[in-house]
């Protein structure tokens, strides 16, 4: 697709009505219900893509097989927003970030709009070719770093479980999926060396289950100039077969926030 045509899937009429409201009920558990009645309206019998401008950044959306994209287009007031407002108070035109899990770049493309050095890994192709749409569409898409690539415990090739139903569900340790991906993946620290990477100020990690295997061999061996002044981790305790928590505690962190879906650590100085 040319990212010229950004404005192709724009509603319009009272699809595009609904879609602001929507975008601007309170952040409140009744605001959330009316937005998800204006969602269904939307969306029944209607589109599959949409295009749209939140909050000063343009994305073309996908909305049959992406809970994240769904749900952000319709409901950007209740997404990660703690971690969104994060990004911007902690990075700047001097900073970098890494996204693990890139998906179809939202925090990506929120840490670029900061002028900050962003590095996003995603391995699935299809998601991919979602995020490179929407860099290009914000002119954004020389200023990131994009790694087709998973994070995991060794280099070398690994099956990506996929759900049809939502593509950013897809996981390394899951297997109860339909079908599965192989795909390359490598060490967090050989990533970043490779993409020049010498200091990560935020580091955003959302790989479905699988974020024990990429962190514990990073902390493992990689200089302590290299971890991250900020953590934003995927609340997947449950399925982690390391703990990470005390990992994160004895190399000098302390969590500062636990949200709904993510735990915010920050390295002490």
């Amino acid at each position: 697709m040319a990212t010229d045509d950004f404005g192709k899937y724009s509603l319009n009429g009272w699809r595009a009505r609904l879609l602001k409201l929507a975008q601007t009920m309170p952040a409140n558990w009744f605001g959330k219900r009316l937005a998800l009645v204006f969602r269904k309206l939307v969306l029944k019998n209607g589109p599959a893509i949409i295009d749209c401008t939140i909050n000063k950044i343009r994305f073309r959306l996908h909305m049959r097989d992406n809970v994240s994209e769904r749900k952000f287009l319709f409901l950007p007031q209740f997404f990660d927003v703690f971690e969104r407002q994060l990004l911007q108070q902690a990075l700047t035109n001097q900073s970098s970030f890494v996204d693990i899990g890139a998906n179809a770049g939202i925090y990506t493309l929120s840490a670029a709009a900061t002028g900050a050095r962003v590095l996003a890994i995603e391995p699935n192709p299809v998601v991919l070719k979602r995020l490179h749409f929407n860099l290009s569409a914000n002119q954004l898409k020389d200023k990131v770093i994009t790694v087709q690539k998973g994070v995991a415990n060794a280099k070398g090739s690994f099956e990506l479980n996929l759900d049809p139903n939502n593509l950013g569900g897809s996981s390394l340790v899951h297997v109860n999926r339909c079908n599965s991906l192989t795909i390359e993946c490598d060490l967090l620290e050989k990533i970043l060396i490779d993409a020049g990477i010498n200091k990560v100020d935020v580091l955003k990690i959302d790989i479905e289950g699988a974020e024990d295997q990429a962190l514990v061999p990073f902390f493992e061996t990689a200089a302590p100039s290299l971890y991250p002044n900020i953590l934003i981790i995927e609340n997947s305790d449950q399925q982690w077969q390391h703990n990470l928590p005390d990992l994160f505690e004895s190399k000098g962190y302390q969590r500062i926030k636990r949200t709904r879906m993510n735990s915010i650590w920050k390295l002490n100085a």
